[in-house]
């Protein structure tokens, strides 16, 4: 529910009125591995996200994939429609140099490869 609270306030605040505005995602795997990383979590946060945001992803950038996340999304990606494909990158680095076509590097945090202080404290 923090998650739709969120993209709430942001569309509300942040948001140009009359224009589109979709999200681009950084998704931090932080190098855990398989059995580590929070599927009920990530199923439900995505699970939500497409009832309430369907059609605002942009791009979704997974860093610090483990090898075998980044296997399986070769295997899956294969059986899935080409335009959600394209919106999905996995990267077992810190960055994508994809992440720079469509995203200011002021805008995101140096370990990622940007330009922006990482942050420490979130308010």
């Amino acid at each position: 529910l923090a998650t739709i609270f969120v993209h709430e306030e942001i569309m509300k605040n942040m948001f140009i009125p009359g224009q589109v505005e979709n999200w681009t995602i950084i998704y931090d795997l932080g190098g855990m591995g398989i059995s580590e990383i929070p599927m009920s979590a990530i199923k439900s946060s995505t699970g939500r996200m497409s009832a309430n945001y369907g059609g605002r992803l942009f791009k979704m950038f997974v860093v610090n994939a483990p090898s075998s996340i980044y296997f399986a999304w070769k295997m899956v990606s294969a059986f899935l429609d080409p335009v959600t494909v394209d919106k999905i990158k996995i990267s077992k680095t810190n960055t994508d140099k994809a992440m720079f076509e469509n995203i200011d590097p002021s805008q995101v945090e140096e370990k990622y490869g940007g330009k922006q202080p990482n942050r420490k404290e979130f308010l």
